[in-house]
């Protein structure tokens, strides 16, 4: 994941065996540090911390060369 890419998110746990699906919540990455494993979302006018492995990308953001 790379700043700008547009993300979704879900504040819950999520457990296999789990009947009802999570909530999802979609954002643009701010900040995402590998050795944190934490991710920074902007969702709503407020910058979020989200546990990367809540976090799955939606849409990469084009590159510019």
């Amino acid at each position: 994941m790379r700043s700008g890419d547009w993300v979704r998110f879900c504040t819950e746990d999520i457990h296999p065996m789990q009947r009802n699906l999570p909530e999802w919540k979609h954002g643009l990455l701010v900040e995402y540090n590998n050795w944190e494993k934490v991710a920074r979302i902007l969702i709503d006018g407020e910058i979020v911390s989200i546990v990367a492995s809540k976090v799955q990308l939606a849409v990469r953001a084009k590159e510019e060369i």
